[in-house]
């Protein structure tokens, strides 16, 4: 979450609340969009001096509005010059899916359909934004650090380049999606015409000769099922 604030604040100035609605509207897939954790990294990186303030009041109200500091930009970018690791996706909603074999055989097609809408409905959400998308008004005062953090003296190519890879996320959440739908729509229609099998079919094993022996790949089905659960260290 601190690392995600850094960003936008190196884009512009920003209430907690802004960020919220930011967060709210575009990162779900990232990071939680309550207030408390977005208070809570704030004050952490007001801590640590990688993020100041400034006070105004609006319509009788006092609000924050909080800038990135030279040390918060420094850090967001060494943080940014590490490749990212795309095998770190955790969703606990998976174990769903891992334990559905527990489930009734009549009730997995229902879950199976459920999991499928919140994917539609999904990336309906994200083709409106897709279709929205446009241009950020970068903060003026703040072109200056985006032109330093991104080494190119011209404003409008930063800006360009900045909005290309927020698009790049975006298309990518969006394959990611599609793919997950027709993954498990190929799968239902397994399950329902009862061809379904996680297990590879009988194969023919070759032997140091070349020739193919008559041993199957891997052994039985229920071998299997055996040996996946003692690696899963069930």
């Amino acid at each position: 979450m601190d690392k995600l604030i850094l960003g936008l604040l190196i884009l512009a100035r920003l209430t907690i609340y802004e960020i919220r609605v930011i967060v709210g509207k575009n990162f779900q897939s990232m990071c939680s969009d309550s207030l408390g954790s977005i208070q809570a990294a704030m004050k952490k990186l007001l801590a640590s001096g990688m993020v100041s303030y400034s006070e105004y009041v609006e319509k009788g109200v006092n609000k924050k509005r909080y800038s990135i500091t030279d040390k918060g930009r420094k850090e967001f970018m060494d943080w940014l010059a590490v490749p990212a690791d795309m095998t770190n996706f955790k969703n606990v909603e998976l174990g769903k899916f891992l334990f559905m074999g527990l489930a009734p055989s009549e009730k997995r097609l229902e879950l199976l359909d459920g999991m499928i809408q919140k994917l539609e409905t999904e990336l309906s959400y994200l083709l409106g934004v897709w279709d929205s998308a446009q241009n950020d008004n970068y903060d003026a005062e703040y072109l200056d650090g985006i032109k330093n953090v991104t080494m190119n003296s011209d404003r409008g190519t930063s800006a360009d380049e900045i909005e290309s890879f927020q698009l790049y996320t975006l298309r990518y959440g969006i394959d990611s999606i599609q793919f997950d739908i027709k993954w498990f729509k190929t799968l239902k229609k397994k399950i329902e015409s009862g061809e379904d099998t996680p297990f590879p079919k009988k194969q023919p094993k070759r032997n140091d000769n070349g020739k193919e022996s008559d041993c199957n790949w891997r052994g039985d089905r229920r071998a299997q099922c055996r040996n996946i659960r003692a690696k899963m260290r069930f």
